[in-house]
């Protein structure tokens, strides 16, 4: 069993409260360990993500940003090895455990690896819009 360490913990501050419970339902039955990398952002940081190079994001509206109701309704959440490092081949297992989580929560999710909801990553890597870490809730 996993739990979420204290900078991930710090992470929740001004995270959708539904969201943020899916996080810590979640990490409490997935199989693997996970960390939340990234929550909040400024909208200087997402036009530095943006404009950058190479581009990491595609909006600049993202749900990372304060949202009309004070909260970020985004999360990015990165699978972990033993060691420790990026796990990126597992970011399914985390999805299935968000979703799951979800489900318990009564919230609706959508994934970064399925923009489109149509059950199939494989659309969203030929596209180059694949972004397995990725989280929103759907209010």
């Amino acid at each position: 069993m996993f739990y979420l360490g204290k900078t991930s913990l710090s992470r929740g501050y001004k995270v959708q409260p539904k969201l943020w419970a899916c996080v810590g339902l979640a990490i409490s039955f997935c199989p693997i360990d996970f960390t939340v990398s990234e929550t909040i952002r400024t909208a200087d940081r997402q036009r530095k993500l943006y404009y950058g190079t190479p581009r990491k994001t595609w909006t600049l509206n993202s749900k990372h940003m304060i949202q009309a109701d004070g909260y970020g309704h985004a999360v990015d959440l990165v699978p972990l090895k033993k060691d420790g490092s990026a796990d990126w081949d597992n970011c399914a297992i985390v999805k299935d455990a968000m979703f799951k989580a979800a489900d318990i929560i009564g919230v609706k999710l959508r994934w970064g690896g399925d923009w489109n909801q149509n059950g199939d990553s494989r659309d969203e890597h030929q596209r180059g819009s694949y972004d397995g870490p990725h989280f929103e809730i759907l209010l």
